[in-house]
């Protein structure tokens, strides 16, 4: 029997990376993840993937306290990942970014574009003019018109990011999005067949360094999306205050349990009092989302993110949502390629589905 032709050998050294894939680049406020993926819709596997911790304060909600570092980390994480490929999809968050679901009437796709764009101005604070906006359409709503999702995002904030990544890091950044979209994204892959399920109301909770992601998908994409200034990164520093360590010390304290899995006493009772107050201000905003809108009834609930790692995380939020609260399994829906990558599972599932949805854009 024949062996594999040269195509095929070529095609498993290469990964089997398809024509128009980009590297998913995350660049969060902790660290930087990078991954590269395969395979096409439904059949998506994790190739590489790489992260980089940054120091503290390199970011600062979205604006780069500490440039050539967040540079130096892109290539660090690629390297580290033995990804060769210089073209990344960007994932933009933080308060010069936006996205709102709309609805627009019937019409060509000139007539509900400008619709979409008229319509879309009311909502961002920072300046339409000054913005970089897109849409798309994901389908047909009840009143015989169509849902758009609307994305933008500051260009003093775009462009910074990109010209910082092409002059130090000789990286070329082809597609931008934003950190919601591409959770969304990865969300609907994970699930796969259940997706219909999921679609009458599930919430999604990104766990950050400096902010929580509040996600309400539903109907085939996020209806109500908000980010909240809370996350891990104030555990750290509380830990920092009250013990008189540094920021590299304290953040050990936080997640380096002893030999028995423990943390200590008093780490457990700083942690256990910050998580009590993102848990509050996680409710608050459900309950404006219901008041703002609806009877949209959400059924399921799934947290991602490095400090949704956090012990007693999930057990407050089942209480505050009200229905059962669960880490989102990305392993059940993307393979991964377990040769390549030595990673913690759990870990790297919270770590991962931003880069993920990021890295499963494709180029036109």
């Amino acid at each position: 029997m024949a062996g594999p032709s040269l195509k095929e050998q070529l095609d498993e050294l290469l990964g089997k990376l398809n024509p128009g894939s980009v590297v998913g680049l995350d660049i969060g406020a902790h660290s930087i993840k990078v991954c590269e993926i395969s395979g096409s819709t439904g059949k998506i596997k994790l190739e590489k993937f790489g992260v980089f911790t940054l120091s503290e304060a390199a970011i600062i909600e979205d604006e780069m306290q500490k440039p050539s570092e967040i540079a130096e980390g892109a290539l660090e994480a690629l390297a580290q990942a033995n990804i060769k490929s210089k073209t990344v999809c960007l994932g933009l968050f933080g308060p010069n970014t936006m996205t709102k679901r709309l609805s627009t009437p019937e019409g060509t796709k000139e007539e509900i574009e400008d619709h979409v764009l008229w319509e879309a101005e009311q909502y961002i604070t920072f300046g339409a003019d000054d913005s970089q906006i897109d849409f798309f359409i994901i389908g047909e709503n009840e009143g015989g018109g169509k849902d758009a999702i609307v994305a933008a995002a500051k260009l003093e904030v775009v462009d910074s990011f990109c010209e910082l990544l092409k002059e130090e890091a000789k990286l070329t950044v082809r597609l931008v999005d934003l950190n919601v979209i591409a959770l969304s994204n990865a969300f609907e892959q994970i699930v796969g067949d259940d997706i219909d399920e999921y679609s009458q109301g599930t919430l999604l909770l990104d766990f950050g360094a400096q902010s929580t992601k509040i996600v309400v998908y539903k109907k085939g994409g996020p209806i109500f999306t908000k980010e909240i200034p809370v996350g891990g990164g104030l555990i750290t520093e509380e830990i920092q205050r009250q013990m008189g360590v540094s920021y590299e010390e304290a953040e050990d304290l936080k997640t380096t349990p002893d030999e028995n899995g423990n943390l200590p006493e008093e780490i457990l009772n700083i942690i256990n009092y910050q998580v009590d107050l993102q848990v509050a201000e996680v409710r608050k905003n459900i309950n404006f989302y219901v008041t703002q809108g609806s009877a949209e009834r959400v059924n399921y609930c799934f947290i991602t993110g490095g400090s949704s790692l956090l012990p007693g995380l999930i057990d407050k939020l089942t209480v505050v949502a009200g229905i059962p609260v669960e880490r989102l399994d990305v392993f059940s829906g993307i393979k991964i390629n377990n040769q390549k990558l030595d990673f913690d599972l759990d870990h790297l599932a919270a770590i991962s589905p931003v880069a993920l949805g990021l890295a499963m854009r494709k180029l036109g």
